[in-house]
């Protein structure tokens, strides 16, 4: 299922079933993960206290980076390293520290990203930030993913662009994967995020599995929140990501 291809892009309110999705085992099952954590501790708290296993992706360098990473894995949640990627516009658009580059050459990007994944503890994977312009490079895409599969990372796609190479190159090298379905809050709107989820349960007989992606924002997690309910008297599951890794 797609509501759209790029983040902060393409229509929110639009539900295209996608065919064929991922393993039907286990009925329907969602996969929450809230991106840009690091800057805070209490968005975490907030996400905590929703108490469904929503999984929790964290800038790498960031003031509480780690003490976010500790707290979530201490609280049974599955945590990511969100990895900063050059988007276009750069470097007007700024991907953050810990960056790859297409600048970098292959050195340079595996230090970086050992220094990124270094400095995020507990992850089980990994998945892009902004990376626009970085993820269409296959040449670039299969060093940083032959490198998560040598370290036992699995990659979420965030698919913040529609010729992302990331699944493909995945795919072909045997790394465990899954790509974004939907970003929850472009416009961090709670209305809108909130109508978004019923619309899922209104048409959960088109889909099996979905991967959404929401980010540290109150109204995003108030959104999941007032859906839990929804979800659990319409028999779908909320579920860690790693669930729906393929």
């Amino acid at each position: 299922m797609k509501l759209s291809s790029t983040h902060g892009k393409g229509s929110a309110s639009r539900v295209v079933p996608m065919k064929g999705h991922r393993s039907a085992k286990g009925g329907n099952r969602v996969a929450f993960v809230i991106d840009d954590m690091g800057y805070d501790v209490s968005i975490l708290e907030e996400i905590l206290a929703i108490d469904v296993p929503i999984t929790i992706s964290i800038l790498p360098h960031l003031p509480y980076s780690v003490t976010v990473a500790r707290e979530a894995h201490r609280s049974g949640r599955e945590v990511l390293l969100h990895l900063p990627m050059e988007p276009y516009g750069y470097p007007e658009r700024r991907p953050g520290n810990g960056a790859l580059l297409l600048r970098m050459d292959d050195n340079e990007l595996v230090n970086q990203l050992e220094e990124d994944i270094r400095s995020v503890p507990h992850i089980s994977g990994v998945n892009n930030h902004m990376g626009s312009r970085f993820m269409e490079d296959k040449e670039k895409v299969t060093l940083v993913l032959q490198y998560l599969k040598k370290k036992d990372l699995f990659f979420l796609d965030s698919l913040t662009t529609k010729d992302s190479k990331g699944l493909l190159v995945a795919g072909r090298i045997g790394l465990p994967h899954a790509g974004r379905d939907i970003f929850l809050d472009n416009d961090c709107d709670f209305e809108e995020a909130v109508d978004i989820l019923h619309h899922i349960v209104e048409k959960k007989d088109l889909w099996k599995t979905i991967i959404i992606i929401g980010h540290s924002h109150e109204s995003t997690v108030r959104a999941i929140g007032e859906a839990r309910s929804l979800f659990r008297d319409n028999d779908i599951r909320i579920v860690p990501l790693s669930d729906l890794i393929e």
